[in-house]
């Protein structure tokens, strides 16, 4: 405010800021009263009037003193000292002289334009009452005869009076007006930066901060429009909920920085797949919502869905390194899935998830049946917080084989839940439910109690089991492995920890602290189903894991499908280079298990040796080995 010319015509004359600004304002005056008050003391001295003349020195001596006050930085003492005696000498001179025919009266509005400029409230007040009063007094004596006044006649000495005082009030006033064009051309220009903040602030409050697509507040809104359009014209809309596949694992690999950049890059391209009416917006994380007005059918939505897979599929470039994304996305259509916004959406995200259950890189219509799914995931999930309590989960264990020797070496501990109403239920029917309501936590922590408590009963043989990326990323992982070791007495070098691919892609420093942890602990650790997800020969290098079990997609048709038995001879190799032993899943012939001898895999296990079966079956079985 302060920084801009207190008038537009005085572009070189710059002002300072605050006190500095009043000092300069009470010099510029100052000087101008000293100068009228040395003109009408020459009139005074030139006619003999020797009363005045004396009160005019008075006052030229008052205005050098405000002066070198101003100079010290004592502004408000200046202004004082200087408006009080001239105002008490032009009173005197009243007094003595002419009372209120006397043109010195006209002083006392220029003095209180002046105050007015340079003055504090109360000073501006004391004079008002201060000149009032003498006014009232000369007028009160006057009246009651006690003193008589008369008015001098006409001449150039009133005249040179009249004209002092009148140019020293234009000053003081030139000086008021130019702070008050001054103050309202900063005010027009404040008012017009808080318009720009005040649209900006409204920007940010309907846009996303990464991407600057609407939010889903906006989005909301967009769509009830667009329903209330389409079903005035009789059209159909559709929602489109996308979620960008495998997006948290390059934001964990990667970093977030590179996730940022690849979602910024995902929306400008969306908006390039989208029609001109379409809107697009960030619900965020990797989510995103479309509205696409105006169709005839669901081929329009389809088609549009299609170009958007095309374009968000081409190569991406962060940095060094090329990208190739993809997308999973679900649609509801108005008015057949629903007529309101919440509706649409949550059927959207319903048709999304089938997408990615079907894997990825696809597109779903939301269909009735998701909602019985729906439905079907919830009761799961109410279930599943008492199946705990009321002891409702079994272990099965699948043996795993010494191939070359067909010595039982351990088993892999694989949950199963014996529900009352469904009778037993595989993971794969409830785990999901598990892990996305974080009961895997609590159910992960009872499978390793369980686990090593059985496997502290078979003299010698090592335990497997699998863990969870939840578990692993939630729960306190090490105090459950440490409890469940001490509770049952097993030997840790027994217990074997199956880990997945993916989990290895992050690379944190508590991830990393994690698995030294748990190797202080003296457990093994394994990558289960190796070969179908992010196969890196460094992960297994920095993660220092102990031994690689060959996913059963490769290992069952082993004997008949050259692709599956080079991967295998690889995967194999590789293991031996780095000292790791191999574990074979799936095995299910004597061929594939031939096949696997002569590759150099040490252990295996398959339906050739024996399905999964519970604790009690297993001590069975593992007798007919002298065990």
């Amino acid at each position: 405010m302060d920084n801009l010319p207190l008038d537009p015509d005085l572009n070189s004359v710059k002002y300072g800021n605050g006190r500095a600004r009043e000092a300069q304002r009470l010099m510029l005056i100052a000087n101008a009263l000293i100068l009228v008050l040395l003109v009408i003391a020459v009139r005074t001295l030139w006619v003999g009037d020797w009363f005045n003349s004396a009160l005019l020195a008075v006052a030229v001596l008052t205005v050098l003193a405000g002066r070198i006050l101003n100079r010290r930085d004592r502004l408000e003492a200046s202004v004082a000292l200087v408006l009080s005696v001239v105002a008490a000498a032009v009173s005197i001179s009243m007094w003595e002289s002419q009372g209120l025919y006397s043109g010195a009266i006209l002083a006392f509005p220029a003095l209180l334009v002046v105050a007015g400029t340079v003055a504090t409230r109360r000073l501006f007040l004391g004079l008002l009452v201060f000149m009032l009063c003498v006014v009232v007094a000369i007028t009160s004596l006057s009246v009651a005869g006690i003193r008589s006044y008369t008015p001098a006649p006409i001449g150039w000495g009133r005249l040179t009076v009249i004209c002092s005082i009148l140019l020293v009030s234009a000053l003081a006033i030139s000086l008021l007006m130019r702070d008050l064009r001054c103050a309202r051309a900063l005010l027009r220009q404040e008012v017009k930066r808080l318009r720009a903040s005040e649209a900006k602030l409204s920007h940010l409050r309907q846009h996303d901060s990464l991407t600057d697509l609407p939010n889903r507040q906006v989005i909301g809104e967009l769509v009830q429009s667009a329903i209330e359009r389409a079903r005035g014209q009789g059209r159909q809309l559709a929602l489109v909920f996308v979620d960008v596949d495998n997006f948290k694992t390059i934001n964990d690999s990667l970093g977030h920085a590179a996730g940022d950049a690849l979602l910024q890059i995902i929306a400008e391209r969306l908006q390039r797949a989208v029609r001109e009416s379409d809107t697009v917006s960030r619900q965020g994380g990797d989510e995103f919502i479309m509205t696409l007005p105006d169709l005839d059918g669901q081929e329009t939505a389809l088609a549009v869905a299609r170009r958007m897979q095309e374009i968000v599929g081409q190569p991406i470039t962060l940095g060094d390194m090329q990208l190739v994304t993809s997308l999973s996305i679900g649609m509801a259509l108005f008015p057949r899935d629903g007529d309101d916004f919440a509706t649409l959406l949550r059927k959207a995200e319903l048709a999304t998830q089938r997408a990615k259950a079907t894997g990825r890189n696809t597109c779903c219509l939301f269909d009735e049946q998701m909602n019985v799914n729906t439905h079907e995931r919830l009761s799961i999930e109410q279930d599943l917080r008492q199946a705990l309590a009321h002891n409702e989960f079994e272990l099965y264990f699948q043996p795993i084989m010494a191939l070359a020797e067909g010595r039982l070496e351990g088993a892999e501990a694989l949950l199963r839940w014996r529900h009352p109403q469904r009778g037993i239920l595989a993971p794969d029917v409830f785990i999901d439910v598990a892990e996305q309501s974080g009961l895997i936590t609590s159910i992960g922590d009872w499978v390793l109690l369980e686990a090593c408590r059985q496997a502290a009963t078979w003299q010698g043989l090592r335990v497997s089991v699998n863990l969870s990326a939840v578990q692993f990323h939630r729960g306190n992982l090490e105090e459950s492995v440490a409890l469940a070791l001490d509770a049952s007495g097993l030997d840790p070098a027994l217990l074997e920890l199956e880990l997945t691919e993916s989990m290895l892609l992050e690379d944190s420093e508590r991830f990393m602290q994690r698995l030294q942890n748990l190797k202080r602990l003296g457990v093994q650790l394994a990558i289960d189903d190796f070969g179908t997800g992010y196969s890196n020969l460094a992960y297994l290098q920095r993660f220092q894991v102990d031994k690689l079990k060959i996913d059963k997609s490769f290992v069952t048709d082993l004997s008949s499908n050259e692709q599956n038995l080079a991967i295998v001879t690889a995967i194999i190799q590789m293991a031996r280079s780095l000292r790791l032993q191999t574990t074979a899943e799936g095995i299910e012939t004597a061929c594939v298990q031939s096949a696997l001898i002569d590759l150099g895999c040490k252990l295996g296990q398959g339906y050739l040796f024996s399905r999964p079966m519970p604790a009690g079956d297993f001590q069975g079985y593992a007798q007919r080995f002298n065990v």
